[in-house]
């Protein structure tokens, strides 16, 4: 995705004709999707979908999506260093160090064939962001101290209000917590809290458990302060895990991972020389938008949902990686590998897709909310709440017709703008402890028409969806996913030690 501005202007001048031949048919209500999708919201798919399936340089791209234009507007914004645990080790059996648990809660999870790099603890960089009141929308921010920035955004923090812990999409590759400043700052305004935004490591330079390394470093610093935080400890039951995308799949892997290492008896966490309980029992609670909690893309919405959603379908060509990238410093790999975010076996654990995850994965989970449209993403978010709901949890959905993916951050509509308020709402009353546990979700037309449908029967078949995604068939889908994906990996991998054993006998002279 190449967001310069000739790049957007090279995606979307060819499609021009397409635009205004949609917006036309769209305002006489004659457009493909008029059923089901307002006119705004059909435009900004046929001129979005061109740009964001038009692979770029990753790093290129990352560059572009990191920029600070500055912080303007009505938002306090107070950046932050988390400094790195130096203690990363155990004591007893019930007490590690941060690095020590991510591995065991990864090979408990996974299946015997885990593959992945042990990542360096760092530190972790995030954004304290809360509402600031009174001003305009061309208000620059204070010149002040990032200390003072805090102590200034609490004094508009309502007493006991959530602490939101927010991951921001982008593929796990993309994005930034200046990108998503406009939804955190809001969602701080409307829950009457803040959020904390953290700068997670990026694929493919840092693959997983990269990115989830540094957001448990994140919780456990909210919890437990490192000595210079400007903050005091955060109870967990004023914590919210929230994210959109991606960052909706790290959240909910946070929570998995809180999950499973109680489930193995480790209750403490040796962090800064503190040993820092950790109960997943604890958390308020875990509120993802339009989550992408499958990264081999095994479902079949991805298909079924092209025409409604801005995002491109996964190409049938198995003989080569995709998206294809092209190639700069940091793709492909130095040890070529098929996806971006992690080595091809690991695309099916839970830590890394969390729709892989078992019922008994999630006992006692916290209360979860679950937004989503018609999206290449809808099938793994239907199949994971009910699987939630058959686990005992206590899930709300809250799902739109013709909506793509990520509407609820760009409320153009009445859709994106009630499903962020919902979302509000719930991070706002699970920390009152005030969410109730509900059989039923529901579907919002374009019209605002709400129909109910029951959790148990998310993820079965219906007039849009063939076939019933039971446990079995998901399960089927993504083990073949993962398989021909391993499968070309080493491939790549045999073609590429081929290469080097070339090139060192030409060195050689043979």
């Amino acid at each position: 995705m190449d967001i310069s501005p000739f790049g957007i202007a090279k995606a979307v001048i060819p499609n021009l004709p397409l635009v205004i031949k949609t917006a036309v048919l769209a305002l006489l209500s004659r457009s493909p999707n008029a059923s089901v999708q307002d006119v705004i919201t059909e435009v900004i798919v046929v001129t979005a979908r061109p740009m964001l399936s038009t692979p770029a340089a990753i790093l290129k791209s990352q560059i572009q999506s990191q920029i600070d234009w500055g912080v303007w507007g009505p938002m306090w914004i107070a950046k932050y260093t988390i400094p790195r645990p130096q203690d990363d080790c155990h004591d007893n059996e019930r007490v590690y160090g941060v690095r020590n648990a991510l591995v065991k809660a990864i090979k408990e999870l996974g299946t015997g064939d885990n593959a992945f790099d042990l990542p360096e603890v760092v530190d972790v960089q995030a954004e304290w962001t809360g509402h600031r009141s009174g001003v305009s929308t061309l208000a620059r921010r204070l010149n002040i101290s990032e200390c003072k920035q805090y102590e200034m955004m609490m004094k508009e923090v309502a007493p006991n209000s959530p602490t939101i812990l927010y991951f921001h999409g982008g593929a796990f590759c993309l994005m930034d917590p200046v990108t998503h400043r406009p939804a955190t700052s809001a969602l701080a305004q409307q829950t009457g809290g803040r959020c904390f935004s953290v700068r997670y490591r990026l694929a493919p330079q840092d693959p997983f458990p990269s990115a989830l390394l540094d957001a448990f470093i994140a919780y456990l610093s909210l919890i437990s302060p490192p000595p210079g935080s400007f903050h005091e400890p955060v109870p967990p039951k004023n914590i919210i895990f929230s994210g959109d995308s991606s960052g909706a799949g790290l959240a909910t892997s946070l929570l998995l991972l809180l999950t499973t290492l109680n489930r193995m008896r480790i209750d403490h966490i040796h962090f800064h020389g503190v040993n820092v309980p950790i109960d997943a029992t604890e958390v308020a609670g875990l509120a993802i938008t339009s989550p992408w909690l499958d990264i081999s893309r095994s479902l079949p919405s991805v298909l079924r949902n092209i025409k409604y959603d801005i995002i491109a379908p996964p190409s049938s060509d198995y003989t080569m990686p995709h998206p294809r990238f092209p190639h700069d410093s940091v793709w492909p790999a130095r040890s070529p590998r098929v996806e971006t975010y992690c080595e091809s076996p690991m695309v099916t654990h839970p830590l890394v897709s969390p729709l892989a995850a078992k019922r008994e994965h999630w006992p006692g989970v916290a209360p979860v909310y679950v937004s989503v449209g018609w999206e290449s993403m809808q099938d793994e978010a239907e199949v994971f709440t009910r699987r939630l709901h058959e686990a005992g949890g206590t899930v709300i959905f809250d799902g739109y017709v013709g909506m793509p993916h990520c509407f609820a951050l760009m409320p153009w509509n009445q859709a994106g703008r009630t499903a962020f308020e919902n979302c509000a709402n719930f991070c706002a009353e699970a920390v009152r402890g005030k969410i109730k546990s509900t059989n039923f979700g529901s579907w919002t037309d374009k019209d605002g028409k709400v129909e109910t449908v029951e959790l148990r029967k998310l993820g079965m078949r219906n007039h849009e969806r063939k076939v019933d995604l039971d446990d079995v068939l998901v399960n089927k889908l993504l083990e073949e996913q993962r398989r021909w994906r391993v499968d070309l990996e080493k491939k790549l991998r045999n073609c590429e030690k081929g290469k080097t054993i070339k090139i060192n006998s030409i060195r050689n002279g043979k």
